[in-house]
C-alpha cells in the first residue's frame, strides 16, 4: 500500500469541493448534510495539519 501525505492545502481544496457539492440543487437534505459534514471534517484536518507544521517548525528552531 502506498502512503500519500495529505497537506493542509489539499484538505482545504477537498473541503471546498465537498461544501460546494452540498449546495447543488436537486440533492436530498440528507446527502447535502453528509457532504457538508465531510467538508467540515476536511477543514478541521487542514487546521490540525497547519498547527502540526507550526509546532514542528518551532521545535526545530528550539533544537
Amino acid at each position: 500500500m502506498e502512503l500519500h501525505i495529505m497537506t493542509a492545502t489539499a484538505c482545504e481544496q477537498l473541503a471546498n469541493h465537498y461544501k460546494s457539492l452540498s449546495r447543488e440543487s436537486g440533492i436530498s437534505p440528507e446527502r447535502a448534510s453528509l457532504l457538508m459534514n465531510i467538508g467540515k471534517s476536511f477543514t478541521g484536518l487542514a487546521t490540525q495539519l497547519d498547527r502540526l507544521a507550526a509546532l514542528m517548525r518551532d521545535e526545530a528552531r528550539a533544537g
